[in-house]
Parts: structure tokens; C-alpha cells; sequence
């Protein structure tokens, strides 16, 4: 498509973005387009655009690895808890990747069923709506074949190049996609790992 089209398509749904009073938070250019980050409600729903699709994708995510490693930036007994629980030596890691990295060592022990039960009650949730349900996944720090899951996503599609696509449509997304990440929250805290470190959405 021409760069024209491509750029007014995504002025016209920040444009949206902003009469629905919501805040655009931050952009960043990358190799498969352009990364927004906006705030709606108070949550940040991910928007991303690539220059080969005929829709754009509004993402609200939920990653174990940052909600647990906000708790050790504000609870350090806990942290070296669990720094000794699963032996991490904090000298062969920088100071930025010290959090995530034992945050990776704690989430491992989340069970393939307590994930699967998590989300299946979100594709529940969402059965009634245009989302998309996914899940995160990430490489285990020592053993590069291992994958811990690491959360879930729910995505909603937006369609500017279509003509009758207008302030509704984006509306509707947003808020169907910001209503099952609530729900995500909420089933999500019932995790043993979610209570240990008293996460509240």
C-alpha cells in the first residue's frame, strides 16, 4: 500500500485515540512498523501497526515477569528470598537484568495446569467478544530450550482502511479489549505466586 495511505491511517486512529479522551503514552519505531503505547482508564493497551496488514492490533498484556519483579523493586527481603531459594549469583547479572532474571526462576514453578486453567477461563471471558486470547512465553535463563509461560495476551483488531471504520469502532475495541484485561487481572491474582507477592489489579 502507499505510504500515504499507511501514515493517514494511523493519524486517523489517533485521532480516535484522543477524542476518546484516552492519552498517548509513547511510540517507537521498529522493524515491523510502529509501536504506540497508550493509556486508557489508567492501563496501558499496546498498538501496534504494520505496513503490510490491512488492520491494526490494540494488545492488552499481562506478563508474570513484570508484575513480580515490581515486587522486588519494592519488597528487597523478598527478592533475596528468592535470589537464595534458587541459588541466582547476583554477580554474573547487571543490575537491570537482577529482577527478571529471578523473577524467571520463580515463575517456573507456575503448573502447566494452573496455566491452562488460567487461560481457559479467559477464552471463556472472551467468548463473547471480537478478541483474541494468546499467550506469553519466555526462555528459561540457564537452559535455552526451556520455555516458562509468562502470561497472556488479549488483542482486538482495528480496521482504518475500511470506509465505514470511524470513533466507534476504535471505541469499541479499546474498551472490549481494556474489559477482559480487567478479567485477566482478577483470575490471574489467584496464582500462588500472584498471592506471595500480594499482587492487587
Amino acid at each position: 500500500m502507499a505510504a500515504d495511505e499507511y501514515y493517514d491511517a494511523i493519524g486517523q486512529v489517533l485521532s480516535y485515540v484522543l477524542s476518546a479522551e484516552d492519552f498517548i503514552h509513547s511510540q517507537r519505531e521498529i522493524e515491523e512498523g510502529v509501536h504506540f503505547w497508550i493509556l486508557r482508564d489508567g492501563t496501558t493497551l499496546n498498538f501496534h501497526v504494520h505496513p503490510n496488514d490491512r488492520y491494526f492490533v490494540l494488545t492488552y498484556q499481562f506478563l508474570l515477569t513484570q508484575a513480580v519483579s515490581q515486587a522486588y523493586e519494592e519488597n528487597n527481603k523478598l527478592l533475596t528470598e528468592h535470589m537464595e531459594q534458587y541459588n541466582v549469583d547476583e554477580t554474573r547479572i547487571s543490575d537491570e537484568d537482577l529482577y527478571r532474571t529471578v523473577a524467571l526462576h520463580r515463575i517456573q514453578d507456575v503448573g502447566e495446569e494452573e496455566a491452562q486453567k488460567i487461560e481457559t477461563d479467559i477464552r471463556a471471558l472472551a467468548t463473547h467478544t471480537d478478541c483474541r486470547i494468546g499467550t506469553k512465553a519466555e526462555q528459561h535463563p540457564e537452559e535455552s530450550e526451556t520455555e516458562i509461560w509468562n502470561g497472556v495476551t488479549v488483542s482486538g483488531l482495528l480496521y482504518p482502511y475500511e470506509s465505514n471504520f470511524g470513533p466507534r469502532d476504535y471505541e469499541q475495541t479499546a474498551q472490549e479489549v481494556l474489559s477482559v484485561g480487567n478479567q485477566i487481572d482478577e483470575s490471574i491474582k489467584k496464582l500462588g505466586v500472584m498471592k506471595e507477592i500480594g499482587f492487587e489489579p
